[in-house]
């Protein structure tokens, strides 16, 4: 019998994380004989085609909770037959939603959370406490995370399973929702990656550190320019700092690079990565936090050595220290010497590179879809 999902997502389709995973998802489980369908509040692409998926877009997408949404999405899953609801989280209000569908339609709801469920707690300090901004922060902290701890506690309540992204945020999720164990609930999976097709070429690399991502506060790529500055000075003269992406923050950056005549670093823009992935050498990440990190991965399958900060605890699942990236402290110094150590030893950057590529395929789709088809059969 053909298993039929729905999944549903705040955006869709779009350019995020959460959206392109669910696409990979979505296409493998097609694959798999699954039939999909995808409802969100908004769509950033009307254009863009997918086969065997059909799209759901919610009447109101100017506010969340509405009665025209509530009504529209009862509509589609009272005459779409699906025997499962996946709810890809994303943080927008729309739990009473999909708790609401969960109490009138008896259906077995599966919510995905795709970021640390620390997030609250790393909001906290984003801003300095002598802004506006970060002071509202600490003061409101203590009933944004009642609020959150709520929200959480009701999608717990409603879900079939609560899905993470690691092993390591399950007891970071009990911290959240102020519960002792929760274990016959929880579970985990991490993101999937599509793996290229075509072989990697470490002949093409050149000497280039990339950053791939969003230009905002949390992601710290002024930090990275600091950093850049005492590279170009020293270890790095023939090297360039390639930024791929777009946000915020990049007007403050750009005047940043000016401001300290900074030289050899390139703003990309939004662009397709794979490009600059097969010609970078080393990938940096200095967030202040993450959820998984997915261009970390997305880079190592091309023979980018990664090097990030462990200020989310899933990088270790992801970097194998020294082996196949680097794990570094918030120390410059720490993020300084062991680029040097890359930048002087040809060897070891190629030995790293080739761990890099042999690790990333734990993550392809065809190793975790398997962990999907489990945990909608009831076996996970």
């Amino acid at each position: 019998m053909e298993i039929k999902l729905l999944f549903y997502l705040t955006r869709f389709p779009g350019i995020g994380g959460i959206e392109t995973v669910t696409s990979i998802i979505c296409q493998a489980l097609i694959i798999k004989g699954y039939q999909i369908d995808i409802i969100s509040h908004c769509q950033q692409n009307n254009n863009y085609n997918f086969v065997n998926i059909k799209l759901w877009k919610m009447p109101n997408p100017q506010k969340w909770v509405t009665k025209e949404n509530y009504e529209y999405i009862d509509f589609v899953i009272k005459n779409g037959n699906y025997n499962a609801i996946i709810y890809q989280d994303s943080y927008a209000p729309t739990e009473s939603i999909i708790y609401s569908i969960s109490q009138k339609y008896k259906i077995p709801i599966y919510v995905f959370e795709h970021n640390s469920p620390l997030l609250i707690y790393n909001k906290r300090n984003l801003e300095s406490i002598l802004t506006i901004k970060g002071l509202l922060r600490r003061v409101l902290h203590p009933y944004l995370l009642s609020q959150e701890r709520k929200r959480k506690r009701k999608l717990l309540d409603c879900s079939t399973k609560y899905i993470l992204l690691s092993k390591q945020f399950i007891s970071e999720f009990c911290k959240q929702v102020d519960y002792d164990n929760v274990d016959n609930k929880v579970t985990y999976i991490h993101n999937p990656i599509r793996i290229t097709s075509t072989p990697v070429n470490l002949e093409i690399k050149e000497n280039i550190i990339l950053y791939v991502g969003r230009l905002a506060p949390e992601k710290r790529v002024d930090v990275m320019l600091k950093l850049w500055r005492t590279l170009h000075n020293s270890v790095a003269k023939d090297w360039r700092f390639v930024i791929v992406g777009d946000g915020v923050e990049k007007p403050r950056l750009e005047k940043m690079v000016h401001s300290l005549n900074l030289r050899n670093v390139n703003f990309e823009g939004f662009q397709d990565p794979s490009e600059y992935y097969k010609r970078a050498k080393i990938f940096l990440m200095m967030s202040k936090f993450e959820g998984w990190g997915l261009t970390l991965i997305e880079s190592m399958q091309y023979g980018v050595v990664p090097i990030a900060q462990k200020n989310f605890s899933s990088i270790v699942d992801i970097i194998d220290n020294g082996i196949n990236g680097y794990i570094v402290n918030n120390q410059q110094e720490s993020i300084q010497s062991v680029i040097s150590e890359l930048i002087g030893n040809k060897h070891l950057f190629t030995t790293m590179s080739l761990n890099a590529i042999g690790k990333s395929k734990l993550f392809s789709i065809e190793s975790i879809i398997p962990e999907w088809i489990n945990l909608l059969k009831g076996n996970k």
